[in-house]
């Protein structure tokens, strides 16, 4: 594989050692894979001279989000996955496995309670030839960032992202353009991050972690696609890239450039049954959460350079219906083994039925009972789904209140801050926060001082949610939403009582009125 590395080293005069090693190895056989990382060019069979056309086959996913848990009795999404690539290579020797980022996050709560490194362990047991980086994957910091970009086996890319300075034992894995010979056809690769988000739900441009300005992603992505295919385009018989922009943002690269062939994306959960055509450039997104597979194969002729036909196939992927890779499965397994009581057992239990609403009012009493705070918002929107009466497990949890670290490497953007703040204030939220799920006292006294739980986006951005900071002091981070209730279901079960039972419980008027009309 020739790979390009992010300090561009044949474009400055003066080049660092680290740049040097990256230019020397690319001249060497094996490349600079490091341990027993195979040679690229070992995986597909070699050239057929004899041959006036080859066909190659793309498998292709995106934003799979951490969903690995195997099924009750079951295997693994991931596993499935890996199985139907292995599916298709046997079909088609030449055949290239592809992933457009978003790896981390909203998935297993085994990846929670490591903090990332079940979610890189799995990626990297799926043996990826080419994936890029998403804008989750830079969720839990930058030495997981920087752990996640090392692949054994993949070529990581990540075109736009650059890290200044040379700190040893910090340098990225990834690159911003890699090459592989697919039998008779040289394929050239680049991917594309998009930007940031706030915790209001926003992009900006700037650094994914405030405190390493030295990580940049550059969003200028037509001029540094024109820059590749100057630079690269005429070494190759098809220029690829994996992008992590999503459907909006491909389409406009296509309109605006000339010279891809191919657009593998992802980001904006995109599932198209058919590939879509831009000038010459056909784009392929393959939809998210390991729920679809992209299948996109194409004949090349080898005596013109040129693509010939072209197919696309979404492909469902379903249990006892896609085939399983054994391994990966087995491998996951063990990965997320020391997590299996979160994913399975239960800890609590409902009642009743609860719609999302219903849950976020739970959230807020489980803020209120397990923060020793006095009063709790929550936006219901942070409840995805509901829940039916029954046994709970912590898993159940995190998948009603995911989890998304934005601005990356910070606490979820529906996570809980307190605050200290007079009844005044308190009064004043509850105007501003109408639609919020509540708990707390009804009759509030305004000189009175309130611990108050607030979601991560009003309580540090109390002048654009309330028109002042209605805090004393500045707020204090505690802990994300689905931990607050899976705490207070613990304890609940402990008094054997359910997650939703009111009993003798404080406002127990104002919860069944809420319930009620949830």
């Amino acid at each position: 594989m020739k790979t390009s590395p992010a300090c561009k080293p044949l474009r400055i005069k003066k080049i660092s050692l680290f740049c040097l090693l990256i230019v020397l190895c690319s001249a060497i056989p094996q490349g600079c894979w490091g341990g027993d990382r195979p040679h690229p060019s070992s995986r597909w069979p070699s050239c057929d001279t004899d041959a006036s056309s080859q066909q190659i086959s793309f498998v292709h996913v995106a934003d799979t989000h951490a969903r690995y848990n195997p099924t009750p009795d079951g295997s693994s999404p991931l596993a499935r996955i890996r199985g139907y690539a292995e599916q298709v290579r046997a079909e088609n020797p030449y055949t290239v496995f592809t992933n457009a980022g978003d790896d981390y996050e909203k998935g297993s709560i085994a990846e929670e309670l490591s903090r990332g490194r079940t979610t890189r362990q799995v990626v990297q047991a799926m043996r990826y030839d080419v994936r890029t980086i998403g804008n989750h994957d830079f969720a839990w910091g930058l030495e997981e960032l920087l752990a996640f970009s090392h692949d054994p086996v993949a070529a990581v890319l990540a075109s736009n992202t650059r890290m200044t300075g040379n700190v040893p034992g910090r340098q990225p894995g990834w690159v911003d353009y890699a090459e592989l010979t697919v039998g008779c056809v040289k394929i050239g690769f680049f991917g594309l991050v998009s930007k940031p988000w706030n915790e209001n739900g926003e992009q900006y441009d700037g650094p994914f972690y405030h405190n390493h300005p030295e990580l940049q992603t550059d969003s200028r992505y037509v001029a540094i696609t024109r820059e590749i295919i100057a630079r690269h385009r005429r070494d190759v018989d098809l220029l690829v890239l994996v992008s992590h922009l999503g459907i909006y943002d491909d389409i406009s690269l296509a309109e605006q450039t000339q010279g891809i062939d191919i657009i593998l994306g992802g980001h904006t959960h995109t599932t198209m049954t058919e590939s879509l055509r831009i000038n010459k450039t056909t784009i392929i997104h393959p939809g998210s959460h390991g729920e679809t597979i992209g299948r996109f194969d194409l004949d090349f002729n080898l005596r013109d350079k040129q693509m010939a036909d072209s197919h696309f196939v979404l492909v469902s992927n379903q249990e006892g219906v896609t085939p399983v890779d054994e391994t990966t499965d087995r491998e996951i397994n063990r990965i997320i083994s020391p997590y299996q009581a979160a994913i399975h057992a239960d800890f609590a239990r409902l009642n009743t039925s609860q719609s999302g609403k219903g849950m976020a009012l739970i959230a807020a009493r489980a803020a209120v009972e397990t923060l020793k705070s006095d009063a709790a918002f929550v936006n219901p929107q942070s409840a995805w789904k509901g829940r039916s009466p029954g046994g709970l497990t912590a898993q159940d949890i995190l998948d009603t209140f995911p989890v998304e670290r934005e601005p990356a490497g910070e606490p979820g953007s529906s996570s809980f801050f307190l605050i200290r703040g007079t009844g005044a204030a308190l009064l004043q939220a509850r105007a501003s926060l109408p639609d919020f799920a509540y708990w707390g006292p009804e009759d509030i006294s305004p000189a009175m001082t309130y611990t108050i739980a607030l979601p991560k986006a009003q309580a540090l951005g109390q002048k654009r949610y309330f028109g002042r900071e209605i805090g004393m002091m500045p707020p204090e981070s505690a802990g994300e939403l689905w931990e607050a209730v899976v705490a207070f279901g613990r304890d609940r079960n402990n008094a054997n009582l359910s997650l939703d039972e009111r009993g003798q419980d404080r406002n127990r008027e104002l919860i069944a009125a809420l319930l009620k009309g949830r």
